[in-house]
Parts: C-alpha cells; structure tokens; sequence
C-alpha cells in the first residue's frame, strides 16, 4: 500500500508540474520560432474536445524538444475562450519539426490547475497523441508528432 501511494504521490506531482507549466501561459499570446526548421512551414489546427462545461478557458503549450518537453519555456502558448464542449486553436507557418502540446481546461479562470485537498488536480487536462499521466509524465517521444505538409490538424482529448 505504501508503494502505491508513493506512486500515485509521483503522478500528482507531475500533473502539478503540467498545470504550472501550462499555468504560466496565460495570455491569448505565443512566442514566434526564432529558428526556422528547413523543409518549409505549415498551418497547425488543434482542436481540444472532452471539455465537461462550456465555461472557462483552457491553456496550451507547444513544445518542440525533448529538452523543452513540459519545461518552463514551451515554443508557443496560447490561452483559448471556451464556449462549447470543444475548442480549436489555428497557427500558421509553423517550421516543420516534431511538436507536443500539454493542455488543461481552467473553467474558473484563476490561471492555474486546482487541486482537492490531497493534491489531485479538479479540471481536465490532456497530451498530444492523448497520452495518459502513469506514473509520471507522458514521454516526448510518446507525445510528439510531426509538422509537414501544408496543414497538420491535432486532436487532445481532456479527462
């Protein structure tokens, strides 16, 4: 039983992580790519579903790096308005690479995932390719897609 809850102590805490980092993206702003990846760009649309209200907004961070994945600087942010169960975000000439995103819904807008009283988060957050938290974070290599062609379209479900 001890084990178990080390355990699950481990995966809480690396969803507070998320939230922080994701947190930290307030703002409907994002940061341009300061170095082009060859190959040409693209148009990325990522629609976030799974949304349990119609209230509150959710916050996104895009990563393109293992060294970067869940860090404190992703490569773009965005924080989206929600008014229905789903919502997308549409970003254009994005480098051709390899990405992932983290999301959390903040339906009461206080810029940050709550928490109940043992620390286990209270609004719905997702991973590219819809990893799930075990254990501990989702790896990038397990999260990240890929960018090419003239649009990449994305969907993160929220739990």
């Amino acid at each position: 039983m001890r084990c178990q809850n080390a355990m699950q102590i481990k995966r809480f805490r690396t969803v507070f992580m998320l939230a922080s980092i994701v947190s930290a993206s307030a703002g409907a702003s994002f940061s341009a790519p300061v170095f082009a990846q060859p190959g040409g760009t693209a148009t990325l649309i990522v629609k976030i579903t799974g949304l349990l209200s119609e209230k509150g907004q959710v916050k996104l961070a895009m990563f393109n790096s293992a060294e970067t994945w869940l860090g404190d600087h992703p490569k773009y942010k965005t924080t989206i308005d929600v008014n229905s169960q789903s919502v997308s975000w549409k970003l254009g000439d994005i480098p051709y690479g390899d990405y992932g995103i983290a999301v959390f819904h903040d339906e009461n807008k206080n810029g940050k995932m709550d928490k109940n009283f043992l620390g286990i988060p209270q609004e719905a957050y997702g991973f590219s390719n819809n990893m799930r938290v075990v254990f501990g974070p989702p790896s990038w290599d397990k999260s990240k897609f890929v960018v090419k062609g003239p649009t990449t379209d994305v969907s993160i479900e929220v739990k």
